[in-house]
């Protein structure tokens, strides 16, 4: 950083240029003063103690009339052009405390991405117009530090992390089938017979013990894979195809069942609850597009939850054009630390 004797000046205070420019504009000692709501002696002791700062006569001033120097009214340009960039600034920071604008880095699953994340960033730009997001789908977990990224939307949290996450959303798993492949494959009532079954399962690590429960039972079998993927959507792709079933968020495959391409085979089994979060890298620097982004999401996340709830097709909830859910704009809640 350069040192501030870079900005050295005689001149220490802005009201001295407001005051010279303000004599000029207004062409007498006595109209300034009362312009600046200030005394005639105050605004005359003023000029006479900047023009001993910089050492040049700026006015020539009689009882009866001023005029500029040369040096004056070259002063004078200056001034009013120090003056109007102060303004400026003004008018521009006081305008980005009620103006949503800027870039945002987000990241997220392909599938959420594909299905959700990008209709309501859409919607969120509708609203902000300012707004540019850079949106990073990737399956894997990215580190939002030395990604550069500002926000991550994430089904789990990795234990003592510096993250700060903030639930957004809730999710379960649920046994999916194409109808092909359950025409074709042994009966499944119970997960005790899921070992009898062709899977596919996904993550990284592999996801190989699937966790379901109902009206208080809980189990945990093992899956029999014979296909495994790092990708959500290429796991429901494979499961569409009949390759066998599949241990997937309600999220991914909501449109497929409602589309007949699956089948959620154990309706009255899914998996222990868990949360969907917005992970930020920094509580310390969380800006304003970042809060009101996550609100704008919170929102509409609780839009299409009622929609899987009730069997509404998600992908018109969170079109664009079916209208944004209209949302305050105040600050969130601190978020708290996972």
């Amino acid at each position: 950083m350069r040192s501030q004797a870079h900005y050295a000046t005689s001149i220490n205070n802005v009201q001295d240029l407001t005051i010279f420019a303000t004599i000029v504009e207004a062409g007498s000692l006595s109209q300034a003063a009362r312009d600046l709501n200030l005394s005639l002696a105050q605004v005359s002791k003023r000029l006479s103690k900047l023009e001993e700062l910089l050492s040049i006569r700026l006015i020539n001033r009689s009882t009866r009339s001023l005029s500029m120097t040369e040096n004056g009214q070259r002063f004078y340009e200056h001034c009013r052009a120090i003056l109007q960039g102060i303004q400026q600034a003004e008018q521009q920071l006081k305008l980005s405390q009620t103006e949503i604008s800027g870039t945002l880095t987000v990241t997220s699953s392909n599938t959420f991405s594909r299905l959700f994340l990008t209709r309501i960033i859409i919607a969120f730009q509708d609203l902000h117009p300012k707004v540019t997001v850079q949106l990073i789908e990737d399956d894997s977990i990215v580190g939002l530090v030395e990604s550069g990224v500002d926000l991550a939307i994430r089904q789990m949290v990795l234990p003592n992390s510096s993250l700060i996450a903030v639930p957004i959303a809730s999710d379960h798993r649920i046994i999916c089938a194409s109808p092909e492949y359950i025409a074709k494959a042994p009966t499944l009532k119970h997960p005790k017979e899921i070992g009898a079954h062709d899977c596919v399962v996904f993550g990284s690590p592999l996801i190989t013990d699937w966790e379901l429960c109902k009206d208080g039972e809980f189990i945990t079998v093992p899956a029999n894979w014979r296909l495994s993927t790092r990708s959500g959507d290429a796991t429901i792709a494979a499961a569409i195809a009949g390759a066998g079933l599949t241990y997937s968020s309600v999220w991914a495959t909501s449109q497929v069942i409602e589309e007949g391409h699956l089948i959620n085979v154990l309706p009255q089994w899914r998996s222990p609850k868990r949360n969907v979060y917005a992970v930020y890298p920094s509580r310390s620097y969380q800006t304003r597009l970042q809060s009101a982004f996550v609100k704008f999401l919170k929102q509409q996340i609780r839009k299409l939850e009622r929609g899987l709830q009730n069997g509404v097709n998600t992908q018109d909830l969170c079109h664009p054009t079916s209208g944004p859910l209209a949302y305050e704009t105040s600050h969130l809640p601190k978020p708290s630390a996972s």
